[in-house]
């Protein structure tokens, strides 16, 4: 019988060691990328009511729970999804709910661990407050916002006009 014996040259060692070499790195910024994550979570949930969002809506009803506009970014898009196929949404941060999403009669009712319960009206691009309209000028009861790290107070109504970007969060990563 002959002996099989592999021929390696130079050129096929350099090869594999750079396949080698460059899979290690590979798993290496995966790993990394991994810890960097978000821990929040976006889980839809089973509504009778679906509605579809606008971006302004989802940032209008974000800003109002809290979220800053990297968080928005990053969940917006989830959110508005869930929303228009579900009906309901929930966001968690380490099995902790944050927030949570209702569409009911073109409204969105929420409720936030932090900031307590709104509803949104969809037609009309305003708050609600227990079956009434909401003045824009008048600002919801809230948690005192010594309570609350990184929101200032005037930051408890969004206003789209003013592209200043807020600072803080209430969910620090």
């Amino acid at each position: 019988m002959k002996s099989v014996r592999n021929n390696l040259t130079s050129g096929d060692v350099i090869v594999v060691l750079s396949l080698i070499l460059f899979l290690s790195l590979g798993m290496v910024s995966c790993a990394s990328t991994r810890g960097n994550k978000s821990q929040f979570q976006v889980i839809p949930v089973g509504s009778q009511d679906v509605a579809e969002l606008s971006a302004d809506d989802i940032v209008i009803v974000m800003r109002r729970v809290g979220f800053s506009d990297e968080q928005i970014v990053e969940l917006g898009t989830q959110l508005r999804d869930g929303l228009l196929l579900s009906g309901a949404a929930q966001i968690s941060r380490n099995d902790i709910v944050e927030a949570i999403f209702v569409i009911r009669d073109d409204k969105v009712h929420i409720t936030a661990r932090l900031r307590g319960n709104f509803i949104y009206d969809l037609q009309k691009g305003s708050w609600l407050r227990f079956g009434r309209r909401s003045p824009q000028s008048q600002p919801m009861r809230q948690a005192p916002a010594a309570s609350i790290p990184g929101i200032h107070p005037q930051s408890t109504l969004p206003n789209l006009r003013d592209r200043q970007t807020q600072s803080g969060s209430i969910w620090q990563r």
